[in-house]
């Protein structure tokens, strides 16, 4: 049986427990064919074990344990060993629903169309700080909400998107100088990603039927995580150039939520800047 598509999903330092959850998940879609390529980092064998428990003739669950690397590197990891022309991406953290693959799927068979992301709901695990009533906000964990149907956009977010490599070409690939990696909450990879198909004159779209429930553990839910994520925002636009991108509309309900954390934003755009 030949795979109609490739999913794969990276574990950082996400428990067991969690990344279990997702597996289990990706195991419950309906529709495609795929291989499903689970690259840890932790080398849990428990997990490993669990992707032979869920493998079937039409989801074909594959371990791959790897050293500590960049999110990007690891991504890029997983273009190199594709071996088909659709490529998922999942955080492992982000559990989809049923008919989240064949709903992207559908969305990039459209015509010109060559990256596709999901909706991406939030699982909090404590309630939300304020300025998460910002929908930009949300965006710095990796939320997106834009409604139920397709359509074109900027740019995707990283916990759930697909990427069709026989229309992007040399263009699927990510920069390895963005993107998390060594504890640090660099960002920006798909957005560049995007830009890069947009040039080429491709579309992006976003799919509303395409939908994950990303956990949003209560250690990200602390003015200190927020203060850190909005800092290196700052230092992901001053390296990409250009005006920020936001997904969602900016407005005076999505600014003003977000004005305590603007300071911190210009003083990383500032300091990869210039330097200081």
């Amino acid at each position: 049986m030949t795979d109609d598509l490739t999913i794969t999903l990276t574990r950082h330092d996400e428990p067991d427990a969690l990344v279990s959850g997702t597996l289990r998940c990706l195991a419950r879609q309906q529709g495609v064919r795929a291989g499903i390529d689970f690259y840890d980092q932790q080398a849990s064998p428990g997990l490993a074990g669990l992707c032979a428990e869920l493998s079937t003739p039409a989801l074909r669950f594959r371990a791959h344990p790897i050293g500590k690397t960049g999110l990007s590197r690891a991504r890029n990891l997983a273009l190199e060993n594709c071996p088909t022309e659709l490529l998922l991406y999942l955080d492992a953290d982000a559990r989809p629903r049923p008919g989240w693959a064949a709903a992207l799927a559908r969305a990039l068979s459209g015509e010109g169309v060559a990256v596709a992301g999901s909706r991406i709901l939030p699982d909090w695990e404590v309630r939300p700080l304020f300025p998460a009533r910002s929908a930009i906000v949300r965006e710095q964990y990796s939320l997106l909400d834009l409604g139920a149907e397709v359509f074109a956009i900027d740019r995707v977010i990283g916990a759930g998107f697909e990427l069709d490599r026989s229309k992007l070409g040399a263009e699927a690939r990510f920069d390895e100088n963005l993107g998390r990696r060594d504890g640090a909450l660099f960002g920006g990879e798909e957005t560049d990603l995007c830009r890069r198909a947009i040039e080429a004159g491709f579309s992006v779209v976003y799919c509303g039927a395409a939908v994950v429930d990303h956990f949003v553990p209560a250690e990200r839910i602390t003015w200190r995580w927020l203060t850190r994520r909005f800092y290196y925002a700052g230092v992901n636009r001053a390296i990409a150039k250009g005006p920020p991108r936001p997904a969602n509309r900016p407005s005076l309900a999505n600014i003003l939520p977000l004005v305590p954390l603007l300071p911190v934003y210009l003083f990383g755009y500032l300091r990869a800047t210039f330097g200081t």
